[in-house]
């Protein structure tokens, strides 16, 4: 860390008393000749220069994803209760302290001015990189619960894919008829009218039989591929979702 430089730290998904920990480390450091920290509110997350990830809060992930694919992400540092696999990203584990939190800030600063490319950004291959007229495209969740809708609204939107939501089938299928879609995520299992009887009247409508239906499972069987074969479902994706094989199975129809 250069002389005087301030750096600013963001958080995502940390308790009220992490919290304090990371302002009070803040405090600690105003007026060091070789440097200082500032904490940024959430809604400046994308301006900071480090921030600090609960991976074990499942909206944080999300929404670190979404940053990591800004031309400019700032520097992950995993915080975990389990020691993650890449042990060559910095990362930290419960319960915390100041002087951890502080040593391990001060390392990543200190690579900052030696290099812009701390961070380590997802890498798409060739095989699932996103064209580049994508921004036209349009897709349809239709999914019970909030926490897949936003999970997936928010991954299509790093895709530049605009996603509509529906709770329920038959509402899905409202959506259908007024509006025209890529693609289709389908939950098996939905209030109402299921999955399975959904994908069957997609298919046998003329305006959207087209369209790629990939279903939404919580669970993985051969029963549940065949029968999903039957009713003419074009991919499937066991929840929770893994953020590669999405963009996989994403990539095949765009």
């Amino acid at each position: 860390m250069e002389q005087g430089s301030i750096v600013t730290v963001g958080a995502l998904g940390l308790t009220k008393p992490e919290e304090n920990v990371l302002k009070s480390i803040a405090s600690m450091t105003r007026g060091r000749s070789h440097g200082c920290y500032v904490v940024n509110t959430e809604l400046e997350i994308a301006n900071s220069d480090i921030v600090i990830v609960n991976v074990d809060d499942v909206n944080a992930t999300i929404q670190w994803r979404t940053l990591a694919v800004m031309p400019r992400p700032p520097v992950m540092v995993l915080y975990t209760r389990e020691q993650p696999a890449d042990l060559n990203q910095p990362f930290l584990l419960r319960p915390i302290g100041p002087s951890k939190v502080l040593a391990l800030l001060d390392r990543i600063s200190n690579g900052l001015r030696e290099s812009a490319q701390v961070w380590k950004k997802p890498v798409l291959s060739q095989a699932t990189a996103m064209p580049a007229n994508t921004s036209a495209r349009r897709a349809l969740v239709v999914d019970d619960s909030p926490t897949v809708c936003k999970q997936l609204e928010l991954e299509l939107r790093n895709l530049n894919i605009q996603a509509d939501l529906a709770e329920t089938g038959e509402r899905g299928l409202e959506l259908l008829e007024q509006n025209a879609y890529d693609m289709i995520f389908l939950d098996v299992v939905l209030p109402g009218a299921g999955g399975y009887q959904v994908c069957k009247d997609i298919r046998k409508n003329q305006r959207t039989k087209q369209i790629p239906v990939i279903m939404l499972t919580s669970k993985s069987s051969p029963f549940d591929r065949v029968r999903g074969t039957l009713v003419g479902c074009s991919s499937y994706l066991t929840k929770p979702v893994d953020y590669k094989e999405f963009r996989e199975t994403v990539g095949k129809y765009v």
